[in-house]
């Protein structure tokens, strides 16, 4: 008996050890723990050598150095500093499950996320205005020295906005409980969650897509004056071809010549030659 209890107890450690070597502490399976982190370091390299290219295009080549593309550095600027600063240290958070580097650099990393992905969007959003800028004012707003400082001073409001949305936990605006034992989470503070929220994310949103209706609008009214102009342009045509055939015709009636007169004459010129030679 002793020795039936002691194989069983033995198989239960073995499917035990073997069940814990499958599974994390949290009891969530390894393999997918490693397929998470493996996508997360991949989307990681890609964020930075993307985003690396895209900077180096738009800098070294003069023809790319266009108002849009100004937009499109700072987005990529953004992006690149999300891919350095805030994205290995997630897949870090995510692999240990605790935060290892202390709560100033936590409260850093925290502010480093929230400012760069809403100055991300708001770069977003400043891109669709410039497109609608150049649709519904292309001849005052195709003037580069003046888009072009038009195009910096939105940048700068856009990153501007960016650091007010980060500062007000720097400035004390944030829950009492976020400095628990090797935790960093996002500032629970439910003010700061609408405000923040609301700037960096819904406003944007709702003014993208208000202007990308707009342009859609100002495109389709071309589109149909267009259609109209060339309506009236093949109708005129078609009227102008219609009446010139019809005066042709008319005046090749008018100058046809007439068979009886011409018979009559021919016939009178024969008479009078047959009586000189008599």
């Amino acid at each position: 008996n002793d020795s039936i209890s002691f194989v069983e107890d033995y198989n239960n450690e073995l499917v035990r050890t073997s069940n814990s070597s499958l599974q994390t502490d949290d009891g969530h399976p390894l393999w997918k723990e490693y397929t998470l982190t493996s996508i997360f370091v991949l989307l990681t390299i890609v964020t930075i050598f993307g985003n690396t290219l895209t900077i180096i295009s738009v800098l070294t080549t003069r023809r790319l150095r266009t108002v849009t593309n100004c937009f499109v550095m700072s987005l990529a600027v953004a992006d690149w500093l999300v891919g350095i600063f805030v994205m290995p240290f997630a897949v870090a958070l995510h692999i240990t499950g605790s935060w290892e580097f202390g709560w100033i650099l936590c409260d850093i990393w925290i502010s480093l996320d929230v400012c760069l992905c809403t100055a991300s969007i708001l770069s977003l959003c400043a891109i669709s205005i410039d497109r609608y800028l150049a649709v519904t004012q292309p001849l005052t707003y195709s003037r580069k020295t003046r888009s072009k400082k038009l195009a910096l001073y939105m940048i700068l409001c856009v990153w501007l906005l960016a650091l007010v949305i980060t500062c007000p936990p720097i400035l004390g605006w944030y829950d009492k409980d976020r400095h628990r034992d090797k935790k960093c989470g996002y500032n629970q503070n439910r003010g700061y969650v609408v405000f923040s929220g609301m700037g960096s994310f819904f406003i944007p949103l709702l003014v993208v897509l208000y202007v990308y209706a707009k342009i859609s609008c100002v495109i389709a009214r071309r589109h149909n004056n267009l259609e109209a102009l060339n309506q009236q342009h093949n109708l005129g045509r078609h009227e102008m071809i219609k009446h010139t055939c019809s005066h042709h015709h008319h005046h090749h009636h008018q100058h046809k010549p007439n068979h009886d007169e011409s018979d009559k004459s021919e016939k009178g010129s024969s008479e009078s030659e047959e009586n000189l030679k008599a």
